[in-house]
């Protein structure tokens, strides 16, 4: 057998494999969209509420802040999930490979630091601007030194 009649014959069973999977392929699809959207807006939300609280920015500019979240994760999570399900249905060996015990505590890691950074990024902002206090932003300055009003 040729190496184009073996492509040929992955790409025709990976079409076939996609094709009678279509309905629980599009199910988690759109679980996978609705809870990346969801994800990211509330973890914009809780990133930014602080900065709302003090003002500095304003209900607007918030609520933008949010759609534009919702807008960038609606549009990019069904890219990746599209590619993802195209990926693995001409490469299965790459299933094996990326449900990885390792792997999986390797996207778990990233997951909930894409969640904690922004809100420490958050609570950094709020202490630096005296939010919890003058008391606390001097501390926090005083462990950060110079570095801390960049």
């Amino acid at each position: 057998m040729t190496v184009g009649e073996q492509f040929y014959i992955r790409v025709y069973n990976a079409v076939d494999s996609i094709v009678s999977n279509s309905g629980t392929i599009a199910r988690l699809g759109i679980t996978a969209t609705g809870t990346t959207i969801l994800t990211q807006v509330m973890v914009t939300a809780i990133s930014y509420s602080l900065d709302l609280y003090r003002g500095e920015i304003t209900v607007e500019e918030y609520k933008s802040l949010i759609l534009e979240t919702a807008k960038a994760a609606g549009i990019a999570t069904p890219i990746v999930f599209l590619v993802l399900v195209a990926v693995l249905a001409l490469f299965p060996e790459f299933t094996v490979i990326l449900s990885a015990p390792v792997v999986i505590a390797g996207f778990n890691a990233l997951f909930g630091m894409n969640i904690a950074v922004p809100i420490i990024q958050s609570l950094v902002r709020h202490t630096q601007a005296g939010g919890f206090g003058n008391e606390a932003a001097e501390t926090y300055k005083g462990l950060f030194g110079d570095s801390a009003s960049a």
